[in-house]
């Protein structure tokens, strides 16, 4: 339109029809103001369809919805562009100020007999396909940052849980437990066990102190780290507690997020009752498909602690994190399964960082 105002023909327009006289100048300019702001609107409308939250609406959705929209604006543009005296019938020039133009490419007729106009449909298309392309530009964009965003918040969260690991291992509780139980085979003058007992708690503590600057760690590292913690609780729960390790050689040399086995033991401890009358058995399992099964009976405690599975959840964030895998855990009342997939040696252990 702009072009036309200055004498050059456009789409669906042959040159030799234009005629760039005053009369003709001004009825284009008169066109232009008046549908200008309707482009601005339909290119808003667009807009903001093609950037609504992924989460509301798919982008497939969205481009159905924004063609609806271009197919409305396109049967009514006919009324748009000529301006709201045609919307009952009248003529532009009847309705418009100005001199008047009775020139080929303006005849006084309704505004729908115009219907199929080929200019006015590459105009809207290429509104369409613009819009959807800076739409989609910006969605992903968008996507990025948040998925930056969940990775900054995953990696506090694994800090967080190291941090809360290791003060587990260093409160006064545990602590207390451990000179208790240590305190014990002195008295009872288990030297062996004694001497036993120290060595493996301080292979514990160095293991989680050295933890935090590593972040995946062989099977084989974790399950001899966890040797040494079950046979603590072993000395602690003396005939209240089992724990039976069936893993084959071939999965040890797997990776997984270092510190994941120590917490699920630690929870079995903390969320179940543990008597002499009903001891409880740990079970841990590997699979030929390259997973590892722990797994315990439940035996519901009277007194229930606090901040149940927030451990849970912190090793499932850490989890994801490290290795890009999710853990599944099952509780149907009876029975408490927790299954941690395995990376092969090889695998990218950044995938998420």
């Amino acid at each position: 339109m702009i072009f036309e105002i200055f004498g050059f023909s456009s789409f669906g327009v042959p040159h030799s029809a234009m005629q760039p006289g005053p009369a003709f100048r001004a009825d284009k300019i008169r066109e232009l103001t008046w549908s200008a702001p309707w482009f601005f609107v339909f290119v808003f409308v667009l807009t903001t369809v093609y950037t609504l939250e992924a989460r509301n609406i798919s982008w497939t959705k969205k481009i159905i919805l924004n063609t609806l929209i271009a197919i409305i604006f396109y049967l009514f543009s006919p009324l748009i562009m000529h301006g709201p005296g045609n919307i009952f019938g009248a003529t532009v020039n009847s309705m418009m100020p100005g001199p008047p133009f009775n020139g080929p490419m303006r005849p006084d007729r309704s505004p729908f007999a115009d219907l199929l106009n080929f200019r006015r449909i590459v105009e809207i298309f290429f509104v369409l396909v613009t819009t959807g392309m800076l739409g989609r530009i910006f969605e992903l964009s968008r996507q990025r940052e948040l998925i930056k965003v969940e990775n900054e918040k995953l990696r506090a969260e694994n800090l967080q849980s190291q941090y809360n690991l290791l003060l587990n291992q260093m409160n006064p509780h545990f602590f207390f437990n451990s000179m208790n139980s240590l305190s014990t085979l002195v008295r009872e003058g288990r030297k062996a066990a004694a001497l036993r007992y120290i060595g493996e708690m301080s292979n514990t503590f160095r293991y989680v102190m050295q933890s935090s600057t590593r972040e995946m760690v062989s099977l084989e590292e974790e399950i001899n780290s966890l040797s040494a913690y079950c046979y603590m609780l072993l000395v602690r729960f003396e005939g209240k507690i089992f724990f039976n390790i069936d893993v084959e050689g071939s999965l040890m040399k797997m990776m997984l997020p270092v510190l994941s086995l120590q917490p699920l033991i630690e929870n079995v401890v903390k969320h179940n009752a543990i008597t002499a009358g009903d001891p409880i058995t740990v079970n841990v399992a590997g699979r030929k498909d390259g997973y590892l099964v722990i797994s315990n009976r439940i035996i519901p405690r009277h007194d229930k602690p606090d901040h149940i599975g927030i451990g849970l959840k912190n090793l499932a964030n850490r989890y994801k994190l490290l290795s890009g895998e999710q853990i599944t855990i099952e509780d149907d009342g009876k029975e408490f399964i927790v299954t941690l997939p395995l990376k092969n040696e090889g695998t990218d252990e950044n995938t998420y960082n």
